[in-house]
Parts: C-alpha cells; sequence; structure tokens
C-alpha cells in the first residue's frame, strides 16, 4: 500500500506524522530539515512506507556510528636519486605572425 509523504529540500521523504510547523509557520522534519515547497503548496509524493522506513533508518545508523579510524601508514621509504645537470635550451617566443587578410577586391 502507498501512502503520500512530504518532501524535504534535501529530496528525502518524511512521513507526515514526523513533520512540525516550526515558530516562522514554516513545515520541517524533527531534525530542522525544512519541507520544499512549490509556490505556497508543500511538496509531496507517493511511497511505499516500508522501503522508506527502512532508509530513514539505515541513515539514522549512519549518523549515529562514528567513523572508523584507519590505521596510520607508515610513510615508504625514499631514495635519493643523483640529479645530473641537463642542458637547456634558451626558448624563445614565436613572432607574432600577420594578421588577418581579407581577399582584395577588383574595383576598377
Amino acid at each position: 500500500m502507498r501512502e503520500t509523504w512530504y518532501v524535504l529540500d534535501d529530496g528525502s521523504a518524511v512521513d507526515p506524522r514526523e513533520v512540525v510547523r516550526s515558530a516562522d509557520g514554516r513545515l520541517g522534519d524533527r531534525n530542522g530539515v525544512a519541507v520544499a515547497m512549490r509556490g505556497d503548496v508543500p511538496m509531496s509524493r507517493g511511497v511505499d512506507p516500508d522501503e522508506e522506513r527502512a532508509k530513514a533508518e539505515l541513515a539514522k545508523q549512519k549518523r549515529e556510528t562514528p567513523p572508523i579510524k584507519k590505521e596510520e601508514k607508515a610513510a615508504p621509504e625514499t631514495t635519493v636519486v643523483e640529479e645530473t645537470p641537463e642542458k637547456t635550451k634558451a626558448v624563445e617566443a614565436e613572432k607574432p605572425k600577420g594578421g588577418y587578410k581579407t581577399r582584395e577586391t577588383k574595383a576598377e
């Protein structure tokens, strides 16, 4: 069975039971994300509530789980390579070519 849920500014859908009106009169979810508006009308879409609740639970778990720190890797040893002086050639800029030339007209 499908239900009509509000669409938030971030593009996600939210259950209408989770939407509250703020002090300034705007609709938003309990986390403070505003409901997207089309003119003066809140946007909504038909969703499968079980799928959306599963998505919301997964997102909630991701927000609550602290990121796992990766172990710092030791810097690889570097070898010093002796550099030999190379012969460099002086570079000169190209001389400017003539500008655009039009066909000559034969005016008699």
